[in-house]
């Protein structure tokens, strides 16, 4: 049986030179393992070999730090973490190996483009040698690869762990000789970016099944993670050889607050368990001396439980071994609250009434081709799960796997375009009662020449020559829309409707695009007097909407509330009797878990103001960021819920106190109040 994956992590990053010395000196395993207790944390990740390549125990596979004061610092953690009842994975940095690549550097990964992890735009040095980052080695060395699974057999050996997070697995379009070689005999060719992709996703698939079968040989029960920076949606082959995922999702850090539920979503619908990472740091990993607010914490660690994932909160061990105390008066809290809440947690489920079917999800067959790259963020996904999280909307985030059925309405935001039998499970789709939102090239064949679907549409195959446009409203679709027409940063395609359709939002063009010789004004010239006959901006046919702009991706760009508006009132239009109404403000969150065991839905309400701070920090990977913050946490009071119910519940309470919540029951609704939401509030509906 594979080892128990708890509820309160923290993930202790330990990576520390050489040219630091007494190494683990201050370690003292009582007062570690008491600072843990005491933030009521039960799980702490360990490590093994950090990514300058050292290793913090007597290894006779790989080599221990030059300076460590304790030899075996890790054991000495391990056998205190035992004695308190504290689980033990531990980490193992796998491509970022900063002595292996100074001592073997044909083992080095050679970018097609001379570019570090870590650009510095003055360093013209060959690989970026002289760039203060790491220089990764390639998965194409079968020697490197066995290496890592040797050091991974003698951790399990010595310290039996509860399972093994193998970190850095992100191979680029390498070049080296290895790769070379490699893509020569399976007759691709290393000049052609396809090629190199494609040898890089089979390198990385071929690492997970030969480390894990090697580790589960060693240990069956053993939990394995391998870390590559995101969960890829449309890959499920990639999560065979893992035993769970962790959604590593720092919001100061450059991932934002909306990543998190974006990616818990989809790792929702894959049977695994999953658990959520975020880090004690204001900016993100590797920051000595930074701190988030306690309520931040609190907050992140909430948002996790209300989306069914455990919690792990980053830290960075001092080269001393002294836990910093400071950071785990911060912790404390969240995890007070996620104890106090546990029982309501395990084996809780989602509940959606409306699915999207992701952007990336549907572009994954490409990239099994080595056609297209996969960013941290795809803005069509990321745009429609930010609309329905401020609508306080039920939704999963399914690919191409997932049973279509199980849902009321599918939204296919912007580019999911449709070969023949995903045309013809969408039809099906729509013959049992679905609904179905269309935008930009979604719903058309590949090529975006023309629709898959049989739609009273015409459509001319190309896009709007003006842009930006503007979208004229011209039914009553939402009370906050505005009856002028309102502007479109993104190219629209040309989409008429015809017998069948009706045209909800039609289109006004500017006069002409704005170039050096006919430009009016700051920015995009104003719209034309008449409406524009040409396209149409929004259309229903019967159970199917269409837009013709992106606005998913319009959306995740310029954040205008209007186009979320339009999607409500479209969403009105064919879902009017939704699963559940709050009144929460936009910035609040909303989930509705079951617990099938227990016969219990779990009503999660959480609401904390995120707020962009400082102009912008410089991150490792080149980028300047705002930093985005949660400072403190306003109480909402009176928070009102409708739940649609098929069933008067026997009971409704809050999940922290068990104080029962009045409720009354009619036409299928139940309704009540919560009378104070303080950063999360968990209500328990009993059936």
């Amino acid at each position: 049986m594979t080892r128990e994956l708890r509820f309160r992590q923290v993930h202790l990053d330990f990576h520390t030179s050489e040219e630091i010395p007494d190494v683990g000196v201050s370690f003292d395993p009582d007062r570690f393992v008491s600072i843990l207790a005491k933030a009521h944390v039960n799980s702490v990740t360990l490590f093994a070999r950090d990514h300058h390549g050292w290793c913090y125990y007597p290894s006779r596979i790989g080599k221990p730090h030059p300076r460590l004061a304790r030899p075996d610092l890790l054991g000495e953690m391990v056998r205190a973490c035992r004695r308190s009842d504290i689980n033990v994975p531990i980490y193992l940095s796998v491509q970022w190996d900063e002595r292996t690549a100074r001592e073997h550097p044909e083992w080095r990964v050679v970018e097609a483009h001379n570019r570090a992890v870590s650009p510095d735009r003055d360093d013209e040095s060959a690989m970026n040698q002289l760039t203060a980052t790491w220089h990764p080695v390639c998965l194409s060395n079968p020697s490197y690869v066995e290496y890592v699974i040797a050091l991974a057999l003698e951790v399990v050996d010595l310290y039996r762990p509860d399972g093994l997070f193998f970190d850095i697995l992100l191979q680029p379009e390498c070049v080296c000789s290895s790769c070379l070689a490699r893509m020569r005999s399976r007759g691709l060719d290393p000049a052609r970016s396809r090629d190199r992709a494609r040898n890089a996703r089979e390198l990385v698939l071929s690492y997970y099944e030969t480390v894990t079968e090697a580790v589960r040989r060693k240990d069956g029960d053993l939990r394995v993670f391998h870390n590559s920076g995101h969960v890829y949606r449309g890959e499920r082959e990639r999560y065979r050889w893992f035993s769970h995922l962790e959604i590593e999702s720092l919001p100061t850090g450059g991932w934002g607050y909306d990543h998190f539920p974006l990616s818990a979503r989809y790792a929702a619908t894959l049977d695994m368990e999953y658990l959520g990472m975020t880090g004690k740091f204001h900016t993100m990993w590797g920051e000595f001396g930074g701190f988030k607010r306690p309520v931040a914490l609190e907050y992140e660690c909430a948002l996790m439980a209300a989306l069914g994932a455990r919690c792990s909160i980053g830290d960075q061990l001092h080269p001393s071994g002294a836990l910093d105390e400071a950071t785990y008066l911060a912790i404390e809290p969240a995890y007070r609250r996620i104890e106090r809440i546990e029982a309501l947690l395990d084996g809780a489920r989602p509940v959606s009434e409306i699915a999207i079917l992701s952007s990336e999800a549907a572009q994954a067959a490409g990239r099994r081709e080595g056609i297209g790259h996969v960013t941290r963020t795809d803005e069509s996904d990321a745009g429609a799960a930010r609309m329905l999280l401020e609508m306080h909307e039920m939704f999963d985030v399914i690919d191409l796997e997932a049973r279509f059925e199980s849902y009321r309405l599918l939204v296919l935001p912007d580019s999911v375009v449709l070969d023949g039998p995903l045309a013809a499970r969408i039809e099906a789709f729509l013959r049992r009662g679905g609904k179905l939102v269309l935008s930009g090239a979604s719903g058309m064949a590949p090529g975006a020449s023309r629709f898959a679907l049989d739609l009273p549409l015409d459509f001319d195959g190309g896009q709007s020559e003006l842009c930006p446009d503007y979208v004229e409203v011209l039914t009553d679709l939402d009370p906050d829309l505005v009856a002028s027409p309102f502007v479109v940063y993104e190219r629209a395609y040309r989409v008429k409707g015809r017998a069948g359709s009706e045209v909800l939002a039609g289109t006004r063009l500017p006069y002409f695009n704005r170039t050096w010789d006919h430009f009016s004004s700051h920015q995009h010239a104003p719209f034309r007097e008449r409406r524009n006959e040409s396209y149409d901006a929004l259309l229903q046919c019967g159970p199917v909407a269409y837009f013709s702009h992106p606005v998913f991706r319009a959306y995740f760009r310029s954040g205008q509330p209007l186009l979320k508006y339009l999607f409500r009132g479209t969403l009105g239009r064919l879902l009017p009797e939704r699963m559940l109404r709050v009144s929460m403000p936009s910035s609040g969150r909303v989930s509705l878990m079951e617990q099938t065991s227990r016969n219990r839905l779990l009503l999660h309400l959480l609401f904390a103001q995120p707020q962009l701070r400082g102009a912008g920090l410089r991150y490792p990977d080149g980028r300047l960021l705002p930093v985005e913050i949660i400072e403190d946490a306003v109480p909402l009071r009176d928070v009102e819920c409708l739940l649609r119910l098929p069933t008067r519940p026997r009971r409704i309470s809050s999940g922290y106190t068990d104080e029962p919540i009045e409720f009354s029951y009619a036409n299928g609704l139940a309704s009540f109040r919560v009378p104070e939401l303080s950063v999360h509030e968990v209500v328990v509906i009993e059936r």
